[in-house]
């Protein structure tokens, strides 16, 4: 099934332009539920733009947990794959000034949906996309556990933010990548990655105040952002067991962390690689590859390409 813009278009509950970047609120007509991504408009480049864009998406996997993070601590979400497409595609213009076409506009709007698919699924007797929370079975446990508990209290996001800071500089030095990461996540608001680095290390008290109704969620978020650049080291997964220990969970918790938190990302590698419709054989290899890294399954890997395909309305 080809995605197209009149397939999307019931969805669309609000749309903005402003110079090259396509706001979207989508909503699902069963639940209602809302879904904001963002897009930049591409000039017609052919196939090549589309070619690039799903490497592109491919090499990028940790914005699929950017976007997860940052609904988790309250932002839209910025669509910053469609960003990073634009950037190789056009020049350096002064987009504020730029009117796209309408053509243009409804690309842009199909590739913010794109970029938050993974949050909806294919009904087929209706012939429509409605929320994937509608078809929990479709979803990771991963995303389920995440939708159903969200943060909302300030001391639960500030203790997270420092979770995630303290693994991000477990051994000992902080990338540029894991500071883009970061702002990524909070949407350049509060303090800097660099900033809570240099905080104290979260004491047993600090952990303990957390709301015990999120601290396995904020666990399992924690240990997929450490697994989701490919480099899960010794370092990030002792310090994962000094935070799992001061939430006061099991190690048995953790464990199960890096069960979902893999099968998640082996999910949303999925999730890219048919972002044009297919799988070819290199793509194939890529995933298995992950996978593997991730200690997934062969036979858990085509259940997750299954529920994949089922969601994405493919055959």
């Amino acid at each position: 099934m080809e995605l197209t813009y009149d397939l999307i278009a019931p969805l669309v509950a609000q749309e903005d332009v402003s110079g090259r970047t396509v706001s979207v609120i989508f909503q699902c007509p069963v639940s209602g539920r809302q879904v904001r991504s963002s897009a930049q408009v591409v000039e017609d480049r052919g196939k090549a733009i589309g070619k690039e864009m799903k490497r592109s998406l491919w090499r990028n996997l940790r914005w699929s947990m950017m976007s997860t993070m940052r609904s988790m601590f309250g932002y839209g979400l910025a669509g910053h794959v469609g960003a990073a497409v634009a950037d190789t595609a056009l020049s350096s213009q002064d987009y504020r000034h730029y009117q796209p076409s309408e053509a243009e506009v409804k690309q842009a709007t199909v590739d913010a949906f794109v970029n938050v698919q993974q949050q909806f699924a294919w009904d087929a007797s209706g012939q429509r996309f409605v929320s994937a929370q509608v078809f929990r079975e479709l979803q990771t446990e991963f995303a389920t556990l995440v939708q159903s508990q969200p943060l909302d209290k300030p001391w639960d996001k500030n203790i997270l933010a420092r979770m995630l800071a303290e693994v991000a500089a477990a051994d000992g030095h902080v990338e540029d990548s894991e500071r883009d990461f970061f702002h990524g996540i909070m949407g350049g608001e509060g303090p800097s990655l660099d900033e809570l680095v240099r905080k104290p290390r979260l004491t047993a008290a600090e952990l303990e105040e957390t709301s015990p109704e999120v601290r396995k969620v904020m666990l399992l978020v924690t240990t997929a952002v450490a697994m989701s650049d490919e480099e899960y080291s010794v370092a990030e997964r002792e310090h994962l067991t000094r935070l799992c220990q001061g939430l006061g969970l099991q190690s048995a918790d953790l464990a199960k962390a890096e069960q979902l938190a893999a099968d998640y990302l082996v999910d949303q590698a999925l999730e890219a690689a048919y972002g044009d419709g297919q799988l070819d054989s290199a793509e194939r290899l890529k995933v298995d590859v992950l996978a593997a890294k991730l200690h997934v399954a062969p036979e858990r890997v085509q259940r997750l390409d299954a529920r994949c395909r089922k969601r994405k309305g493919l055959l």
